[in-house]
């Protein structure tokens, strides 16, 4: 009887792990296209999550490069349905604790799986064979069919966020248009970007790796096809892989969107700068060089959010001066220690709560939500204290592991 009851309470409150219809949507291995699905009830039963997963691009100085490199990410999770879980348990904002996550813990949550390596988008009709391997570009259908089979419940729904992590950010604003085109004018849509500012700068070593990566990622994956926005996409008629850039494609969406944004993104950083001195959550051990180019990042993504902050006067944002990456589906959304002000109660969850509950009763005043740390690293010290804490937890495994070897 406990055991029918844990499965009952296991299927309520964990996301299952579903497949797309349409067989021609494939990840880049061959295998179909994935999403977890968590059914929403009481009074979020006609809410929705839409959470486009994190990840990074293909990345590659030459067409050989880029596809040698897409076929190692094939291999992985970010590449392939094929070794995810049956189910998934998640935090943060997507958390099903509801004495934590009191306001969205019973919406309806559909987590769309990142596995076609260019940013849930592009179409290719014909495989792309490279050294023995057969690779498939097919985001587009992917994101086409999850759409569409939950096309009756988006219909009749209040509310939809479409939210996501890294490039998973660029792909909820990417798919305004076709979203908005499957439903009522009434529906209240909002975006919420989550450590995903992108755009265009040399790596340390001087090399323009992403701009160069998007350029080889668009004449191979978007030969057949636009980027998802249409109106990003008709202003850059040659150049479409600029609409995978934050800043050009906030200018074209219409609908309210929160901005998530540490200054210090670790994974724009190490993987799009190739900075590789931030260690332990800490700037530390980075030489002149290497800071000198951290500031400008710094600077820049402040400038992008204060710019689509004035553009929007529904557009919120939080950005702490922290070394992090991907809030959303974090504990650390939740946290007091990370705030702004520091020292103040507004954290990510509770200042995103509020900016919703202002979308929807068209009370909003921006000058509550558009919060931007005003000190650098270290001077939020709630940021800067991370770092002495991993290094604790580190030390209490060291310890642990000594005992388990020595007993």
């Amino acid at each position: 009887m406990l055991i029918i009851l844990f499965q009952l309470l296991w299927c309520c409150f964990s996301l299952m792990l579903q497949f797309v219809e349409d067989d021609r949507a494939k990840c880049l291995d061959g295998t179909l296209g994935s999403y977890y699905f968590q059914e929403g009830f009481e009074g979020g039963q006609n809410k929705f999550i839409v959470f486009f997963e994190g990840g990074e691009l293909i990345l590659g100085n030459t067409e050989e490069e880029f596809l040698m490199n897409a076929v190692e990410k094939m291999q992985t999770q970010q590449g392939s349905s094929l070794n995810r879980a049956s189910s998934l348990e998640q935090d943060g904002i997507l958390s099903s604790d509801k004495q934590k996550n009191y306001y969205f813990h019973n919406w309806n949550l559909i987590h769309i799986n990142y596995c076609d390596g260019v940013g849930f988008q592009g179409y290719k009709s014909e495989s792309v064979y490279f050294q023995k391997h057969t690779m498939y570009f097919r985001g587009e259908l992917i994101i086409r069919s999850i759409f569409d089979h939950f096309k009756t419940k988006f219909q009749k729904a209040e509310i939809i966020i479409l939210s996501g992590c890294s490039i998973g950010g660029i792909a909820a604003l990417q798919w305004e248009q076709y979203l908005t085109s499957l439903v009522p004018n009434n529906i209240s849509i909002l975006f919420v970007a989550d450590s995903s500012i992108l755009f265009d700068m040399q790596t340390i070593d001087g090399i323009n790796l992403l701009q160069q990566s998007l350029k080889i990622m668009n004449y191979i994956a978007n030969n057949e096809t636009q980027v998802p926005h249409k109106k990003c996409a008709f202003n850059f008629p040659n150049q479409n892989w600029k609409c995978l850039y934050f800043q050009n494609l906030i200018l074209y969406i219409q609908r309210p969107v929160f901005i998530i944004q540490p200054f210090y993104d670790i994974k724009f950083l190490q993987n799009y700068l190739d900075i590789k001195c931030i260690k332990d959550q800490t700037l530390k051990n980075c030489q002149n060089n290497e800071m000198n180019l951290i500031d400008l990042v710094y600077l820049k993504f402040n400038q992008i959010i204060q710019e689509s902050l004035i553009k929007n006067y529904n557009t919120g944002s939080f950005a702490p001066s922290c070394i992090s990456h991907c809030f959303f589906v974090s504990q650390l959304s939740f946290s007091l220690k990370w705030t702004i002000p520091e020292g103040s109660n507004r954290t990510v969850y509770q200042t995103l709560v509020k900016w919703v509950k202002r979308q929807q009763s068209n009370q909003y005043n921006q000058g509550d939500f558009g919060l931007i740390d005003q000190v650098p690293w270290p001077m939020n010290s709630g940021c800067a204290e991370l770092s002495s804490l991993q290094n604790i937890i580190k030390l209490i495994k060291m310890i642990l592991l000594i005992i388990i070897i020595c007993f």
